[in-house]
């Protein structure tokens, strides 16, 4: 499989994780004690986890770090951002939007250095 494709579904599963885990957490503080925390929505959280993870160490492997990581982090930070906004809500100031797009820029010109 390609790399950069791999760094998407690993980006992917990442922000999946940190949306799951958004959802997991209101359901703990609403459940009742210890078995609250036994829900499949934080199991899931956990399997998208590892699914990243796997797939980050397969492209790390290949690629330099000093390119892979930046850009699937920065990824992950404008599409949990998205997501949130879109997907749970959230208000999304303007700052934070001019911060995304200065993490975009920061994608391109790392992307563009290589």
């Amino acid at each position: 499989m390609n790399q950069p494709l791999l760094a998407m579904i690993a980006v992917i599963c990442n922000v999946g994780a940190q949306l799951a885990i958004k959802e997991a957490g209101s359901l703990v503080e609403r459940g009742p004690g210890i078995l609250a925390w036994i829900n499949p929505v934080l199991f899931l959280a956990v399997g998208l986890y590892g699914a990243s993870f796997l797939l980050t160490v397969k492209v790390f492997a290949v690629n330099p770090l000093t390119l892979a990581a930046p850009i699937m982090a920065g990824s992950t930070f404008v599409l949990v951002g998205v997501a949130g906004a879109f997907l749970l809500g959230e208000a999304v100031s303007v700052n934070r939007v001019v911060g995304m797009g200065c993490i975009l820029a920061g994608i391109l010109l790392i992307s563009q250095s290589s």
